[in-house]
């Protein structure tokens, strides 16, 4: 989903500053047709296409936390069980908390 998302990019300065993100990652989420399944659920719930594919995708990988910076997306957070969605400033602080 990255992937497609970043080469959707119009911008060919964010496209290059995006792409070494699979470098940098530590695990790496396959698509799966139960991942699409999870995402027409999330579709459901008001989430758009590509959010409940990032969604399923980090439910699948049994991620604690999936950041997002679209308001829309982070306002259904506590909606999905077993994941929180959060804004980047309100992850920071919990972490900082958290030490």
């Amino acid at each position: 989903m990255s992937d497609y998302e970043n080469k959707e990019n119009p911008s060919e300065e964010k496209r290059k500053a995006i792409s070494p993100w699979k470098n940098k990652a530590n695990e790496f989420c396959e698509t799966s047709p139960d991942i699409f399944e999870s995402a027409k659920e999330y579709i459901k719930i008001g989430l758009k296409h590509k959010d409940a594919l990032h969604l399923a995708c980090a439910v699948k990988s049994k991620c604690d936390y999936l950041i997002t910076t679209d308001k829309k997306f982070y306002n259904k957070n506590g909606i999905v069980k077993g994941i929180e969605i959060a804004n980047p400033m309100n992850f920071i602080l919990e972490m900082e908390e958290s030490k």
